[in-house]
């Protein structure tokens, strides 16, 4: 199978096997209504041509929705919206799918305005709250209420509709143990458990006719305690098929699993066994997902012949153009998903619009804009992510630009954090900045020191200061001892055979080195100050950090200041009392300080110079990223 072929869904031809997943953005207004900006983030990646767009969820009712400025579907004023967005999607001639959203207790009780419900009244660990259970009346209701949403995304020109039945949602809730405790027809043993999705197929049939796709989203397995497994499902998917679904899109588990699924330390392409495992009980299509973030995994995956279609949500947010670029050859031009999820799954959990960490556009399709072309010789000085985020946006804009980078390569702290286990995708942004640079004519000069005689002689008209931090030393009695070192030194020279050793400071930065330095190291203590160690770190990614430490034997420590270095030991204060702790290693994590120095001597020239990036303040990716874009874009000489 090939990527590129065309795929049929029921009578729904597709032109190639790429789907763009439904991808919960927060766009609309707080009425569920559609706005310009999801309208436009959605033309932007119709125009490159996925085979199928699938937007949402979309919810069916009022009790289903997660936030405010979701889709909404629920009622007849949202259809007009919806239409737009339809229109817009099928003007570059590509199908577009509306995903039918309930959250079930996933939903909050200040978003809802009253208690969320569930198949029983079980405490959901992501909200806290406890849901009621639906009576039996509200159960027909809610059935209902994904037919009369399906029938609205009909009449909206939608071409298919997609059930969710996946992540933990009102669906799972209804087939997982775990949250069904009910002992009427809706509860108890399987069979039982089954009905409520079953139903839903078959009212959604009914609603849209026999030729009207249905897809149908289901976790392959659930990963958490008394949920489903992958042999369950696969006694569940025949039975969608069995009811009127044409296509299963599986998926991996709930969002409160505590097991990584989209983490970037889970391999790529990680979860396609269990849409393989799905495919092989079902003659319907079935889509593989999951960390899926480059043409080369999907068309691996294809190639094993065993599932039909591919889904990708956040490659599409990192680079709308990635079926382009592709099809053209192209695709070391992609701008990769590094699965950092700060610009993604972490704004959904704080309920507000997503966007990418490595896009500055994503999201922001009708406030930003290439800036106007200019003319003239720009130095910036340093290739981390700011310095690289400048070259790039001021050579798309013609500006002459020439990169210097003291290191024998670009990338600065991402480059030392792709060391880390588990960390290695930053290294996969590093490279694609590289080969795009080199692309746009920059001169990238590496292993040069800038100096000021350098720039002046260049003819810069202007030098941008890119240079980040260094390592902080505390005051701390002892910290120029000859066994301690920097985070950033223990990483980059690679150092081995370290005895026993003790890291001062948990930020992200002293939570990387405790991992890089756990198989290198005979033991390893990190010391925060703080009340919690790696506050730092993206929502969605600090619990999977934590669990790895845990899981190499890390020793962790809060609220533990350590008072003195000596050439055995750490002295710690912890709980008001001192604790010494081998130490044949220590390793300094604290707060980093501006590399200031170039700076500071360009200040006494009269030529012009800006900061970017972690000089001007603790930014993290996301932050640098958009922050230095919105600089270069509307840089002017």
């Amino acid at each position: 199978m090939d990527l590129w072929e065309s795929v049929s869904i029921g009578d729904l031809e597709l032109e190639n096997r790429l789907v763009m997943l439904a991808t919960h953005l927060s766009y609309c207004d707080e009425d569920g209504i559609v706005t310009d900006k999801l309208v436009e983030f959605y033309r932007e990646r119709a125009k490159h041509k996925p085979g199928l767009i699938i937007i949402g969820g979309c919810y069916t009712e009022h009790l289903g929705m997660s936030t405010p400025t979701m889709i909404g579907i629920s009622r007849d004023d949202h259809i007009e919206g919806l239409q737009r967005l339809t229109e817009a999607v099928h003007s570059h001639d590509v199908p577009i799918s509306a995903q039918l959203y309930h959250a079930g207790r996933y939903a909050h009780s200040i978003v809802l305005g009253q208690q969320a419900v569930s198949a029983s009244e079980v405490k959901c660990r992501l909200t806290r709250e406890t849901p009621r259970a639906l009576t039996l009346e509200e159960i027909t209701q809610t059935v209902d209420n994904f037919g009369i949403a399906a029938e609205r995304a009909k009449k909206a020109g939608f071409d298919s509709v997609e059930i969710l039945g996946s992540t933990g949602y009102l669906i799972n809730q209804f087939l997982a143990e775990a949250t069904n405790k009910r002992r009427d027809g809706y509860g108890g043993d399987f069979e039982s458990r089954l009905r409520f999705p079953l139903e839903i197929v078959e009212c959604v049939r009914k609603a849209v006719g026999s030729k009207f796709p249905i897809l149908y989203r289901m976790s392959g397995a659930d990963f958490v305690p008394d949920g489903l497994t992958l042999e369950d499902n696969k006694i569940l998917a025949p039975r969608l098929v069995e009811k009127g679904v044409d296509c299963l899109n599986v998926t991996g588990g709930w969002h409160e699993t505590r097991i990584p699924q989209i983490t970037m330390d889970v391999p790529r392409g990680g979860y396609a066994y269990l849409a393989e495992g799905i495919a092989s009980v079902v003659d319907v299509p079935v889509v593989a997902c999951n960390r899926i973030n480059s043409v080369s995994v999907a068309e691996r995956i294809l190639s094993r012949g065993n599932v039909q279609l591919i889904g990708m949500s956040r490659g599409f947010l990192a680079d709308p153009e990635l079926p382009s670029k592709a099809r053209a050859n192209k695709h070391q031009l992609t701008r990769p998903c590094i699965a950092c999820n700060q610009g993604c799954l972490d704004k959904v959990f704080m309920i507000e619009p997503v966007t990418c960490a490595l896009n500055p556009l994503a999201g922001y399709e009708t406030e930003r804009e290439l800036g106007p072309q200019g003319e003239g010789r720009i130095a910036v000085v340093g290739g981390g992510p700011a310095g690289m985020e400048t070259a790039r946006v001021l050579a798309m804009r013609g500006f002459d630009i020439t990169l210097y980078e003291k290191g024998d390569r670009l990338g600065g702290m991402l480059h030392l954090a792709a060391k880390v286990p588990g960390r290695g995708e930053f290294a996969a942004y590093v490279s694609y900045m590289e080969r795009e640079l080199k692309n746009l004519g920059v001169d990238i000069r590496l292993k040069v020191q800038a100096t000021v005689d350098t720039l002046v002689d260049e003819g810069s008209d202007c030098v941008v200061v890119a240079t980040g931090t260094v390592a902080g030393a505390p005051s701390i009695e002892g910290v120029e001892m000859s066994h301690v070192t920097t985070a950033y030194d223990a990483i980059s020279l690679g150092l081995d055979n370290l005895g026993d050793v003790v890291i001062v400071g948990g930020s992200a930065l002293g939570c990387y080195t405790a991992l890089y330095l756990a198989s290198r190291a005979d033991s390893v203590h990190i010391f925060e100050s703080d009340e919690a160690l790696g506050v730092d770190l993206s929502r969605t990614t600090r619990w999977v950090i934590m669990k790895s430490l845990k899981e190499k034997g890390i020793h962790t420590h809060a609220n533990a200041q350590v008072t003195e270095i000596t050439s055995g030991f750490t002295s710690v204060l912890i709980d008001g009392e001192y604790e010494q702790v081998d130490a044949q290693t220590v390793v300094l994590a604290t707060r980093p300080q501006p590399q200031d120095r170039i700076l500071k001597q360009l200040e006494r020239t009269s030529l012009r110079t800006e900061v970017v990036g972690s000089m001007k303040k603790a930014m993290d990716l996301l932050e640098v990223i958009h922050e230095t874009y919105k600089f270069a874009n509307s840089f002017q000489l």
